[in-house]
């Protein structure tokens, strides 16, 4: 502000600057406003929150994931009061993000890094039993991913009821016996060989095929499923043969596999234990109870028997006067070993396909990789996502042998426990410790419009 005075000498116009001075008081002009938020405080009686100091370690990783140790706090002491009235069908259901690009990673662990959650407890603060930033990096793998590729194998179904194959109560020791030996023999195509075999591999498919519909998806698969509704899943490799995940809405397969685009999303590795066809004509059918309750055929078997579309044409050749031909055997759609794959051809197309689509994280889950073929496409998708610096991820109870190490050369996060854990972790994690997004202020801009005046003629 500037005031025009003379000057008593000179008789001289001089410009003069005047302060402004502001005042505190009701008499006075209003104090101007610092603009700072009003921090609403929880109540802390009956929650325990962590209190001990923290070591150089700790502060640096709470650097990297953009906390305070005031913020630290005060998002731990929210564990038990929000998170636990929540459902638990809520409680594991990984967060829905709308973001149209991914946020930048902050923290990368170390290749091989082991995030052991085998005795993780959900009531008490994280940060107390496990490293919170190999939980943000696998949080962040799975919630922002964008082309997620998804190898599961028997251990997930594990937690539905469906024992896996080579653990102590696997398939493989359940059904070994004197005679026959492990139960791996039951899923070599040399069964069919004797009739012996083949009346033990009926019942074990009765057993499988019961369990199968009595079993619902697990936690781990409706992850899956959420991925796949979000549209980030881009394909899921499964070696099960339980048809768990099929089920679900987003995870739905084609039988037969076709090379015309668009894929499924789910690719079933090793066949389908609800389906039969013929080892000729590739005539499928619906298995059902009615197979295993019907009486058995002259050679004593309910279930591997000779194809009716097969006798059926050969009837019709018959009435024709042309030569028989031979007739197919029916049996379950899965894949034993020493077999061919029948869409083999097809599923390598298909991989191929995805490692040219730039997969961004590759999850390995329930698997110890002895399949041949299942290990070498791990090991050329890690490849291919760590060149579009991605994430490799392997959740098992049992951390991989040395030579599976060797062999893929990528796997930033070993994640020791059950998945069915790992919704559960993801959530939890998103729900207390996430750091939050500051608002932006949004400056509106008022516009007063002028009235014209409309002149009558």
């Amino acid at each position: 502000m500037t005031v025009v005075r003379r000057n008593k000498v000179s008789n001289k116009k001089v410009n003069v600057k005047l302060e402004k001075q502001s005042r505190i008081g009701d008499s006075g002009r209003v104090k101007k406003e610092t603009g700072r938020r009003k921090i609403k405080r929880e109540p802390l009686d009956t929650i325990a929150v962590k209190q001990e100091e923290f070591s150089e370690e700790d502060l640096k990783n709470l650097k990297l994931l953009g906390l305070t140790i005031s913020k630290f706090r005060t998002r731990c002491s929210r564990l038990l009061k929000g998170f636990e009235q929540k459902p638990e069908s809520v409680q594991f259901e990984i967060p829905t993000t709308d973001l149209k690009r991914k946020p930048k990673l902050r923290y990368r662990p170390p290749n091989g890094t082991i995030l052991d959650i085998s005795k993780l407890d959900f009531d008490r603060p994280l940060e107390d039993q496990i490293e919170l930033s190999d939980v943000y990096f696998l949080h962040h793998a799975i919630t922002y991913s964008k082309r997620v590729v998804m190898v599961i194998g028997a251990g997930v179904s594990v937690g539905a009821g469906i024992p896996d194959f080579r653990s102590s109560n696997g398939l493989f020791q359940g059904l070994a016996t004197k005679s026959s030996g492990s139960g791996k023999n039951l899923f070599d195509y040399n069964v069919f060989r004797s009739d012996g075999s083949i009346k033990k591999f009926e019942s074990m498919i009765h057993k499988l095929y019961t369990l199968s519909n009595e079993c619902d998806p697990t936690y781990y698969h409706h992850m899956i499923d959420k991925i796949s509704e979000q549209g980030r899943l881009l394909r899921l490799y499964t070696q099960n043969i339980d048809c768990l995940d099929v089920q679900l809405p987003h995870l739905k397969t084609k039988i037969p596999l076709t090379f015309h685009k668009p894929y499924p999303k789910c690719i079933q590795l090793h066949g389908n234990i609800q389906l039969m066809n013929c080892s000729k004509c590739r005539y499928i059918t619906q298995l059902n109870e009615t197979f295993f309750k019907k009486a058995p055929n002259t050679e004593g078997r309910r279930l591997i028997v000779r194809c009716p579309e097969c006798q059926e044409m050969n009837k019709v050749r018959d009435i024709a006067g042309k030569r028989l031909q031979n007739e197919g055997i029916l049996r379950p759609r899965i894949v034993l070993y020493n077999e061919f794959h029948p869409d083999g051809e097809i599923i390598g197309s298909i991989t191929e396909s995805d490692i040219k689509s730039r997969p961004d994280c590759l999850i390995v889950t329930g698997t110890t990789l002895k399949i041949p073929g299942v290990r070498r496409l791990v090991k050329e998708m890690a490849r291919s996502v760590h060149a579009n610096k991605g994430y490799v991820i392997w959740v098992n109870i049992d951390p991989p042998t040395q030579s599976i190490v060797d062999y893929v050369e990528y796997f930033d996060l070993l994640v020791i426990g059950s998945c069915q854990m790992v919704p559960g972790l993801v959530s939890l994690y998103d729900y207390v410790y996430k750091p939050k997004k500051r608002r932006r202020k949004v400056n509106t801009k008022v516009e007063t419009l002028k009235s014209e005046k409309i002149r009558v003629a």
